[in-house]
């Protein structure tokens, strides 16, 4: 014989058909218990929000300052990429020139004081191909030593020796020159392969 069908019951028993009375210490306890649950949602709700606020405050600086270092590097970048064509001048045409025109006078500077030192004494003085002339018109009128002028084929513009008894020194303002010229490639090409790597 078939059993019948029995179904589940969703009643909730013993309902409470009156009011229910509480003591005046269980009423307490419930409001303060109401209150930190309170307190506690509010002040983590406050504290996600602080820190929600915080980030994102801190991903817009940090956007700011990448843009800033980005513009003051693209900005060097321009300004280094300018003035690029006028070193190239001032190394071809200015440092050369000046070059030429300081020999003399500096060489003046050095005998001087072997003047001063040694009147007696022969100095011998070589200069660069083509320069004597200039030289010995910017001697006219100084007191200068017993002085032996030549000419040689192994300096340049801009290089002077003196040979002074057993002493000699050299004035190298092309070497002076050249230096300066790969001092600034050397700096370029730094910038180039940073702001490749950039």
């Amino acid at each position: 014989m078939a059993q019948p069908l029995r179904l589940e019951v969703f009643e909730t028993p013993e309902t409470l058909d009156g009011p229910v009375f509480l003591l005046p210490e269980q009423v307490e306890d419930i409001r303060l218990n109401a209150y930190e649950r309170g307190y506690l949602a509010g002040w983590e709700d406050g504290g996600q929000q602080s820190d929600a606020d915080e980030a994102t405050r801190r991903a817009a600086i940090t956007k700011q300052v990448e843009q800033l270092s980005f513009t003051y590097h693209e900005a060097r970048s321009h300004v280094l990429r300018a003035l690029h064509p006028l070193f190239e001048a001032l190394f071809s045409t200015v440092l050369p020139a000046a070059a030429r025109a300081t020999i003399i006078p500096l060489t003046i500077e050095q005998l001087l004081p072997l003047a001063q030192a040694a009147a007696e004494a022969p100095v011998t003085l070589r200069v660069a191909t083509g320069s004597r002339a200039s030289f010995e018109a910017a001697f006219e009128g100084l007191v200068l030593p017993p002085l032996t002028l030549v000419e040689t084929d192994d300096l340049a513009e801009g290089q002077a020796e003196f040979a002074f008894g057993t002493t000699q020194s050299r004035i190298d303002l092309a070497h002076t020159a050249d230096t300066i010229r790969r001092a600034v490639d050397r700096f370029y090409l730094i910038q180039t392969e940073e702001s490749r790597r950039a």
